[in-house]
């Protein structure tokens, strides 16, 4: 080709044949070059094209074939987070750290083995358990504090976005404890922060969050935040300031705290940050019913948060706050737009957080004033299912619902909704009358748990506190009773009396499928005269007695013997004389008012 290329270049040839005007010759001559140069850059290009196709399968067949075995930690670790691996590779990897760890005896090793598969694995329970592992088998020391600490701290990670915030905020302080202990101050002030985030932004603690990170900014303060991780660490915790103070709405404070994020993230080319940090001022200012400058800072950081990935709730932020300003100027259209974009990423994402509620509201006084039944019960019903979540989610948000829109009074609001459109679409009405039924159905099935939980609770611990004196026979003061009306001589009646005290002292009830006629023949008298004691002296059928003083013996059983709480209900049933489980439920049941399932559980939390 680059032969080809420089005689076609040749300007002699070309001007010589010019000048003897053999224009013919010219042009054969230069279709000529032309093809050769075209001929050689296509094989010239083939050949790259194959020769790539060749180096890549190969380097390819080169990863596929490596043999683990023989990598190095540093090798594994490098393979294990290189942006190409796959879950299903990263597990092997994980498994091969695991593997030539425990063959090398190596703890350290073997719990970074384990943090990997923590990583790598998609369901949250089962990388705790990974994380557990290295918890029970590390302690942590001064020379390296990477095992337990990492592991507590992603716990943390892990129970927070399973809502789970009592274990997540346990965890972040073990990691506090231990990070203090050994004077690790990044580990220390990391906690503090992933507590702070907690109590802010879940629980609705927002004043102890914001003292939180305050500690956290005073220390961050005095390091180098110019680069690197303290450079990440203070601006994330000047967001966090910014953020608290907007929820708490002091206003002037979240600018400050903007503008300074702004200044610090702009030094250090942070775009992420930096947008987030005019959005959020943005959102501010529409607080602050400056819309128009809301508008302009959200036009500038929307478009910019929507070419950075991983933004979370941002874009449905902008879109929140874009509605909230054009309320505020009276825009209501436009509001309208941006409202129902917050609802479309809602709908798809199912992900919504307290702050951005209020724009439901709007919808339903909108749709009410133009007398839209359709859309007015659309919404109900989305911000009934938001409260739904948010009761198990948030407790910020209970009471936010609540304040905001007053379930009781959206759930009337509904049935006179459901009323309106009765006549036009019967069908429709009784679809979403059975709805509005289940709503009230769960209500009242709700209140009727709640009140049954606080009865077992009672009952659990009246059943705690009582000693054993109930279920034996009071010989004497059953002697002394007379005993001519119950057509039996009185000293039979005494010597059953004395053969049942004897019968539940040495726990013969426990013998399974005792029968009357067992205990007659026993007793050596007759059915009759036993069943007339029994419900006489008792006070019950003979297999309420029998039942009775084996549930007796199980919860004293199940209150002193920690083995046996470890029995199933079947077990103990069985234990007890029961032959199976249901009966023995419903017999412990009649006689506790509660369920043997709910004693255990109970019994082992105390």
């Amino acid at each position: 080709c680059k032969q080809s290329m420089s005689e076609f270049m040749n300007s002699d040839t070309i001007f010589r044949n010019f000048e003897t005007k053999n224009l013919c010759k010219v042009l054969k001559y230069g279709t000529f070059v032309w093809k050769q140069i075209f001929t050689n850059m296509k094989r010239y290009f083939s050949c790259f094209f194959f020769f790539s196709l060749f180096a890549i399968s190969f380097l390819s067949a080169q990863v596929n074939e490596k043999d683990l075995k023989k990598m190095s930690y540093d090798e594994l670790k490098v393979f294990f987070f290189n942006e190409r691996t796959s879950v299903f590779e990263q597990k092997k990897i994980a498994g091969e750290f695991v593997k030539k760890a425990k063959k090398e005896n190596d703890e350290s090793k073997l719990a970074r083995g384990y943090y990997f598969y923590s990583l790598a694995e998609n369901e949250m329970n089962v990388s705790i358990k990974y994380l557990d592992s290295i918890t029970q088998m590390m302690k942590p020391n001064s020379e390296d504090l990477s095992f337990p600490i990492l592991a507590y701290y992603q716990k943390g990670v892990l129970y927070g976005k399973m809502f789970n915030y009592e274990l997540a905020i346990k965890n972040f302080l073990i990691v506090e404890e231990i990070s203090h202990e050994f004077n690790n101050l990044e580990y220390y002030y990391d906690s503090k922060y992933a507590i702070g985030k907690l109590k802010s932004e879940n629980l609705g603690e927002v004043r102890d969050g914001l003292s939180l990170f305050k500690e956290c900014l005073k220390y961050y303060k005095k390091q180098d935040f110019s680069k690197g991780y303290f450079a990440d660490a203070y601006q994330r915790t000047i967001f966090a300031l910014a953020d608290s103070y907007k929820s708490l709405n002091e206003l002037d404070s979240a600018s400050y705290y903007n503008n300074l994020g702004y200044k610090e993230s702009k030094k250090i080319k942070n775009n992420r940050l930096h947008f987030l940090f005019i959005l959020n001022e943005g959102a501010n200012q529409v607080l602050k019913k400056n819309y128009y400058a809301a508008i302009d800072s959200i036009n500038i950081a929307l478009p910019k948060l929507k070419e950075i990935s991983n933004v979370g709730n941002n874009i449905l932020a902008s879109y929140y706050y874009y509605g909230k300003a054009y309320e505020g100027l009276m825009k209501y259209e436009k509001a309208i737009v941006y409202f129902n974009k917050v609802d479309s990423i809602y709908q798809k994402s199912g992900i919504i957080t307290p702050e951005f509620t209020d724009g439901y509201r709007f919808l339903l006084n909108y749709y009410k004033k133009k007398g839209n039944k359709e859309k007015q019960l659309y919404y109900i019903n989305t911000l009934m299912a938001i409260d739904s979540s948010f009761q198990n989610n948030y407790r910020i948000l209970t009471r936010k619902i609540q304040k905001d829109y007053d379930i009781p009074h959206l759930m009337q609001e509904k049935e006179t909704i459901i009323k309106g459109l009765h006549q036009d679409k019967k069908a429709n009405y009784w679809i979403i009358g059975i709805l509005g039924f289940a709503v009230v159905l769960s209500l009242v099935v709700m209140q009727h748990l709640t009140k049954q939980k606080k009865q077992y609770k009672q009952r659990f611990e009246a059943l705690m506190q009582q000693n054993k004196t109930e279920s034996l026979t009071t010989e004497v003061a059953e002697q002394q009773e007379k005993s001519a009306d119950l057509g039996i001589p009185e000293d039979v009646v005494v010597v059953i009396l004395k053969q049942l005290a004897v019968f539940e002292n040495k726990k013969q009830y426990l013998k399974p499928n005792i029968t009357l006629g067992d205990l007659a023949t026993a007793f050596e008298t007759n059915s009759k005269y036993v069943s007339i004691v029994i419900n006489a002296k008792k006070q019950k059928s003979f297999s309420n007695y029998i039942n009775d003083l084996r549930i007796d013996h199980a919860v004293e059983g199940l209150k002193n013997n920690k083995e046996m709480r470890k029995y199933t209900i079947k077990a103990i049933a069985e234990e007890v004389g029961f032959n199976n489980a249901e009966a023995f439920s419903n017999a412990f049941f009649r006689r506790t008012g509660i369920k043997p399932s709910y004693f255990v559980k109970k019994i082992q939390e105390g």
